[in-house]
């Protein structure tokens, strides 16, 4: 609670030295009934109490003056779901309830309208496209307070999986926008869990997991940070399923991706062995991992050796 009400007046600190131009108008938040759905409520931004109490002033502004905050926690994927759909729907039928949060730039558009990052309301903020209207709070934050206020706002959002969370605190992470500590506060994580999974970024931008992780709801941050550690002890292994699972089983994605690189990794891992007869020759090949062995007993002719090459390869114990 402590934590919510230093959010609280950092805002409201914020507020009193914020300005509207003339060409910004501005409203009282409309008092109407939220939706039925408490998960909608929720991701349309149920929990801004104070929008009621504090009664800012808000900007009307058509999406074309808003861009992006580099620092943004929702993944594109997380625009491309049901619950966008009805968020969408009931922001087209009943209006957009509860305005997002937005700093000024010192960029203009050449009609000379102002340009504003998006702080807070990405998905209101998509899903109020065709209303052609979107509404927000004009807060003056630094980075550094623009993503305490975002990670505050969506802490308790069900919506923002534990992957896509993950991946927006990497760059905070990269730029010292905020200590590991303060990050895990925030977003309410154990901070050894926090840490763990941060030594799974050289695993993700090495092997360029971006290409195959591409729905942020159907990747489980625990199994990325498994193989993450398999790949820190034999790099080649993982880097050798990987290939061969994108090129043998393209349609593999997402969660089902990191499984079946276990999965190989694990059949890899199996004792495996074979016995041939040649010619004068009785033939015993074993393979434990990326360890193989060869027994003869008796000595092969020359030209039947193609025959135990064969079988390494059968056996996955030649590149």
């Amino acid at each position: 609670m402590a934590r919510k009400s230093n959010i609280n007046k950092l805002l409201q600190a914020a507020s009193s030295s914020n300005s509207i131009t003339a060409n910004e108008s501005s409203s009282e938040l409309p008092n109407k009934p939220l939706s039925s759905n408490p998960a909608i409520d929720l991701a349309m931004g149920a929990n801004q109490k104070r929008a009621r109490s504090i009664k800012e002033p808000i900007l009307q502004l058509e999406h074309d003056q808003v861009v992006l905050f580099k620092y943004h926690d929702r993944h594109e994927s997380a625009i491309d779901t049901e619950k966008f759909q009805q968020i969408k729907r009931s922001i087209t039928t009943e209006g957009q309830h509860f305005p997002g949060i937005v700093r000024k730039t010192d960029r203009t558009l050449k009609d000379g309208r102002s340009v504003y990052e998006l702080i807070v309301g990405r998905i209101r903020f998509e899903a109020s496209r065709d209303v052609g209207v979107f509404k927000a709070f004009l807060k003056e934050l630094s980075d550094a307070e623009a993503v305490r206020v975002m990670l505050s706002e969506n802490e308790d959002r069900q919506d923002i999986t534990p992957f896509e969370r993950w991946l927006s605190i990497l760059p905070l992470v990269e730029d010292g926008i905020l200590t590991n500590n303060e990050i895990a506060d925030l977003i309410g994580w154990d901070k050894g869990n926090l840490s763990r999974s941060l030594k799974a970024k050289k695993f993700y931008d090495e092997c360029n997991l971006s290409n195959y992780l591409l729905d942020v709801s159907k990747v489980k941050l625990h199994q990325l940070i498994e193989v993450a550690s398999l790949y820190e002890k034999d790099p080649l292994s993982v880097q050798s399923a990987i290939d061969l699972i994108s090129e043998k089983y393209s349609s593999k994605k997402d969660n089902l991706f990191l499984k079946a690189i276990v999965s190989h990794l694990s059949e890899q891992e199996k004792p495996k062995t074979e016995k041939i007869f040649l010619d004068g020759s009785k033939v015993i090949i074993k393979k434990v991992g990326n360890n193989v062995s060869i027994s003869f007993n008796g000595l092969p002719k020359k030209d039947a050796l193609n025959e135990v090459i064969s079988t390494l390869e059968t056996i996955g114990a030649l590149k």
